[in-house]
């Protein structure tokens, strides 16, 4: 269990710097970023339809497909912080209640410290919607731990049981 706590709190500080790293970007560093995201998309679609988006979509459209990826690497992000910090809760003997309200609010108070952080960089500012976005992707790693908890669990105690009837 001491190995496993390790390396979840590892991993912890591994999508906590993730972030940092994100957020110290300068809005163009940012903005290049997701360009280069929608652009390999808009590849893929390509290759696979044959329809060069880049072409037959408008400034507005393409804009609009940016921002999408934009929010979800926000989601995604925070999706593996919080279930990162689950992993560290589950090595504690703590209620699952607790432990998913100790990961959320660890997340949200993430969130908004990246947030304020982003108001010290060039090119950046803070705002709340992406808190909000971060936060549902926090709820989402949580809703993803208990299931890969309940997964382990099962597996864990069936071989259990096996082993015992032998």
């Amino acid at each position: 269990m001491k190995i496993l706590r390790v390396f979840a709190i590892g991993l912890t500080i591994f999508w906590m710097a993730v972030i940092f790293h994100f957020s110290a970007e300068t809005g163009m560093e940012s903005h290049e970023i997701s360009d280069q995201v929608t652009l390999l998309f808009c590849k893929v679609v390509h290759r696979f339809t044959g329809r060069d988006l880049v072409v037959s979509l408008t400034a507005h459209q393409y804009a609009v497909l940016e921002l999408c990826f934009r929010k979800m690497a926000h989601m995604g992000i925070y999706c593996m912080l919080s279930f990162s910090t689950m992993l560290v809760l589950f090595t504690f003997p703590l209620g699952m209640l607790f432990r998913m309200a100790v990961s959320l609010i660890f997340c949200v108070v993430y969130a908004c410290s990246d947030e304020f952080h982003q108001m010290l960089v060039e090119g950046r500012s803070p705002k709340a919607l992406d808190v909000m976005i971060d936060s549902t992707g926090a709820v989402t790693g949580i809703i993803g731990a208990l299931l890969f908890f309940c997964v382990v669990y099962t597996i864990y105690h069936s071989h259990r049981n096996r082993q015992m009837r032998r």
